[in-house]
């Protein structure tokens, strides 16, 4: 029974409630107590709520932190990659050029050894050669003393000397002018030599006119009448000879070197025996002199001609 002790009752119907005293004033309490436990109850829910929001917020922000740390992880996963294929790349590549520089270590090692070989024996050539540098030195050291006795010497010789090339001067200008002598002779018998080929060449001019002359008593005259012509040209051009040979029935002349001339001439022979009549050409300007062409001419009559095959 809810009794209000020292205080005044101011509820209105007081005579109504007597009955409800002690009913309701517990079910009041009841409820405040209920209502109470509910808002505290909301209370803790909202700040618990709130704490909750917060760490979710946080934990979003972590996330997102993470997930840029991820990203961020990633490229530098594949920068690291990348890195480390290039290092791959570069490892194999010193690998190789180890391998090169060991290959010419080795190298460079036979080469040493060789070289050190090398030293050696140019040591012992040094050692030889201070010693034969000594031995030298030795004998410059003598042949500077006997320099200095032969330049004693000299001054007597060099008197000598003076002497013998002044006698020697006098027998150049002797021999200067012999020579000049000589020249001026050998001058009159070169002129002489010319004077004695010309009269050769009239001679031999005149020896095969006699020649031919004496055949025309003795035996038929030379000529093409019914043989077969073969015509063959004999000059020189820019100092050298020059041979051409116009064959049987031919219109043309075949430039050809001396001894395929003669081939070609001995098979001509070979076939027509003695009707071959050789026509021997030489022209105006042909630049031989008398001599050349006649002697040219006898020769290749005498061997292949039909006319001189008799012996003639």
């Amino acid at each position: 029974m809810h009794q209000f002790r020292g205080y005044p009752d101011l509820r209105l119907n007081r005579s109504n409630t007597g009955s409800d005293i002690s009913l309701w004033p517990s079910f009041t309490d009841i409820m405040t107590v209920i209502l109470m436990v509910f808002m505290l109850t909301m209370v803790v829910v909202i700040i618990q709520n709130a704490d909750l929001i917060e760490q979710i917020r946080l934990a979003q922000r972590l996330q997102d932190e993470a997930l840029d740390k991820v990203a961020a992880g990633e490229q530098e996963l594949a920068d690291l990659r990348a890195r480390a294929t290039d290092l791959e790349e570069a490892i194999r590549s010193s690998r190789m050029e180890i391998l090169l520089l060991t290959e010419e270590a080795e190298r460079l090692d036979d080469q040493l050894e060789i070289k050190t070989a090398v030293i050696a024996d140019l040591k012992g050539d040094k050692e030889d050669i201070e010693e034969n540098l000594r031995l030298i030195r030795l004998r410059l050291q003598e042949r500077e003393q006997e320099l200095t006795e032969a330049q004693a010497l000299i001054g007597g010789i060099r008197e000598d000397a003076e002497r013998t090339n002044r006698d020697l001067s006098r027998q150049i200008a002797e021999l200067l002018r012999q020579l000049e002598e000589k020249d001026t002779v050998m001058l009159t018998l070169t002129d002489e030599k010319t004077d004695l080929e010309r009269a050769l060449a009239r001679q031999r001019q005149d020896f095969s006119t006699l020649e031919d002359k004496y055949l025309a008593l003795v035996r038929p005259a030379r000529s093409a009448l019914g043989k077969q012509v073969a015509s063959v040209q004999y000059r020189r051009d820019n100092g050298g000879y020059r041979y051409l040979l116009k064959d049987i029935g031919g219109v043309e002349w075949e430039e050809m070197s001396r001894e395929a001339l003669f081939t070609r001439l001995g098979e001509l022979k070979s076939r027509w025996g003695d009707e071959l009549y050789i026509k021997i050409v030489i022209p105006d300007d042909s630049g031989l002199s008398y001599n050349q062409a006649w002697r040219f001419t006898k020769t290749v009559l005498s061997e292949f001609d039909y006319y001189y095959q008799d012996g003639w």
